[in-house]
């Protein structure tokens, strides 16, 4: 396939639309929200196609997470800006807690080496196959399962210190 034509955008809109609206909705925990991500990450990918088309999923994952993690921060702010609730802590309860596990989430994925970050997004994220996320990274499966073992025991310790913080554990 030639990844500098535009038809190929049209050939793999399906394919990017369905990873871009998992990774989101999976970021957001909206339906709605989620599609609204979708759309402007695809918008971009076209007019960059030509760029990213050689890596196009993985291009969509992580774009989609920074735009989902954007409308995870806005709509924090504007609860917080608030004038009724100035002063009052947010809900620890419902979507609120889901939102701040998931803000959490992605600043403890924003430590991790690139490959590693990739790796957890397709895999877990966009819930792609081992053999999905190394054909679309270019590395071997038992990268694959290198990354992701070497990425999860990093973020095991700090999940686990807030667990037992929470008194989860």
């Amino acid at each position: 396939m030639d990844h500098s034509d535009p038809s190929g955008f049209d050939n793999r809109f399906d394919e990017l639309a369905i990873l871009a609206d998992r990774v989101a909705y999976r970021i957001l925990g909206d339906r709605q929200e989620a599609e609204d991500v979708t759309q402007e990450v695809l918008a971009k990918a076209f007019v960059r196609w030509r760029r990213i088309s050689s890596h196009a999923e993985a291009w969509v994952c992580r774009v989609a997470a920074n735009q989902a993690l954007g409308v995870v921060r806005r709509r924090r702010t504007a609860i917080r800006s608030n004038e009724e609730d100035v002063g009052r802590p947010l809900n620890a309860e419902g979507p609120d807690l889901a939102a701040a596990d998931r803000l959490e989430l992605v600043v403890l994925l924003g430590r991790l080496p690139r490959r590693q970050r990739e790796v957890l997004v397709l895999r877990y994220l966009a819930d792609l196959s081992e053999a999905d996320v190394a054909d679309r990274l270019n590395i071997s499966r038992g990268a694959v399962k290198r990354h992701a073992y070497r990425a999860t025991r990093a973020l095991r310790p700090q999940v686990s210190e807030r667990l037992a913080f929470e008194g989860e554990l």
